[in-house]
């Protein structure tokens, strides 16, 4: 959903930046008088001239927002005034920054501000009180919650195990934007519409609890993995299970699709993880060399790698096509907690019992950057889309920002009052979720590190949070 078809092209009064923020803009300053007005246009993507504003130099993205919804409410108020809709603002190809001058985005007389509306960025969270909330990050609503506070709270007892089935272990966003689908410790899975928050189908047949979920790239098929050792294929439309993958002699903890879909990885505490045709369910490869359980296994972005971690303080990079290992990563401390590659795959980033996370490099398994700063475990750290920032989440309450070619630390995202579970980037890299075991998530702008709005309405501690992936 956009007003717009293309930035307007005109020389831009400085080069124009690579990324899609101006962070690397921020220390250049015209030889502008603090108090001089600039006319700066308002344009859609199309070049249509909205409206021309009378703005200081000094003046933010609020008060140009502000000033600009003044100036053309009437036009834009079904815009401007709806929640499901986001109004940005963009310079020489950028997004502008919340809270900063527009002097620092090299804007100058006459330089035109593209205005654009898309979706409101959308973020869904699960928690232990046997909930997940669909929300809008701009504003911080909740816009469904799905199951109900504390149902089946009960513990039973299935097959020997003990099943605390109250808590929503898992909640993620389909590709395609239509479907959550949430994991429980109650054994099953559920779909669920985003429109309307509606239960669409409930995919019953483990019998044990669930340990993640998964969707298939192309959002036809549902993927999850059980304490009852086994993985099942389900399909989205139908809720049909259309593949059981068995072969692991104890539970299955992670699993994935490959990013083409062609292929499923499994992990397990057996020690092993394997790889399965997605289309068959037959058995391709088992990936052994660890000598205790299995915890976390990925793909690279083309589907050539695989990253798997372990209790045996290791991680290790597999060729998925051999099933040969190629390089193992050891922990100078404890155990990792999690691995995952860079979106181009040349790195491996590992978090860790120990405050610190770590860059390594694929190819030769050195590692390259320790990222010092936190005071507990760091128990799960990212790349950005781009691969030029790492978030970290800690033990230690709080969530760091790093880059990730020098590991200088960033930002601090300070705010929740305990221990953090997860955190991510949202797809453009422009905002950062943190969710805690204090009930909440927290939006954070990632490019200044500043506290945007906290997500509050859950009753426990929450176990996952992600945005929509467009």
């Amino acid at each position: 959903l956009a007003c717009c078809v293309s930035l307007q092209q005109q020389q831009p009064p400085f080069p124009r930046p690579t990324g899609p923020s101006f962070t690397s803009q921020r220390a250049r300053r015209p030889p502008l008088g603090m108090n001089a007005l600039l006319q700066v246009p308002v344009v859609t993507l199309g070049g249509a001239v909205v409206t021309t504003l009378d703005v200081k130099p000094t003046s933010t993205l609020e008060d140009f927002r502000g000033q600009l919804c003044e100036a053309v409410g009437a036009r834009l108020g079904n815009v401007t005034g709806a929640p499901d809709l986001r109004p940005r603002l963009f310079h020489c190809g950028g997004e502008l920054l919340p809270g900063l001058p527009l002097i620092s985005a090299g804007i100058k007389e006459g330089s035109p501000i593209t205005f654009v509306v898309t979706a409101a960025s959308r973020v869904v969270s699960a928690s232990s009180d046997g909930t997940a909330m669909i929300w809008n990050a701009e504003t911080g609503a909740c816009l469904h919650t799905l199951g109900t506070v504390g149902w089946e709270k009960r513990i039973t007892v299935k097959d020997g195990t003990l099943v605390a089935s109250r808590e929503m272990i898992s909640a993620v966003f389909s590709s395609d934007g239509n479907f959550v689908l949430s994991a429980s410790a109650d054994c099953t899975a559920k779909i669920w519409s985003v429109e309307f928050g509606e239960l669409l189908h409930s995919l019953q047949g483990h019998r044990r609890r669930l340990r993640s979920a998964a969707f298939s790239p192309d959002s036809s098929s549902a993927l999850t993995a059980s304490d009852d050792l086994t993985a099942k294929i389900w399909s989205v439309e139908s809720g049909e299970c259309l593949h059981t993958l068995q072969g692991h002699d104890l539970e299955v903890v992670s699993a994935v699709f490959s990013p083409d879909g062609a292929l499923v990885m499994t992990a397990s505490l057996d020690k092993t993880a394997r790889i399965w045709c997605a289309r068959s369910g037959q058995g391709l490869q088992t990936l052994k060399g660890h000598r205790w359980d299995v915890l976390s296994a990925v793909f690279t972005s083309d589907g050539k790698l695989a990253l798997t971690t372990s209790e045996d303080r290791t991680a290790k990079v597999w060729c998925v096509a051999s099933g040969k290992c190629l390089q193992t990563l050891r922990a100078q401390g404890p155990r990792f907690l999690s691995a995952v590659f860079s979106p181009d795959g040349t790195h491996a980033l590992t978090a860790s019992l120990n405050p610190v996370a770590q860059i390594w490099h694929v190819e030769t398994g050195k590692c390259l950057r320790t990222l010092r700063g936190h005071q507990n475990s760091v128990h799960f750290a990212v790349f950005s889309p781009d691969g030029q920032r790492v978030i970290t989440a800690s033990q230690d309450n709080d969530a760091k920002i790093w880059s990730a070619e020098s590991g200088e630390c960033l930002h601090t995202l300070r705010g929740h009052t305990e221990a953090l579970r997860v955190a991510a980037f949202s797809p453009e890299g422009r905002l950062a979720i943190t969710a805690s075991d204090d009930h909440t998530a927290r939006v954070w702008c990632a490019e200044t590190g500043e506290h945007l709005r906290t997500l509050t309405g859950h009753e426990d501690a929450l176990l996952s949070a992600e945005f929509l992936l467009h």
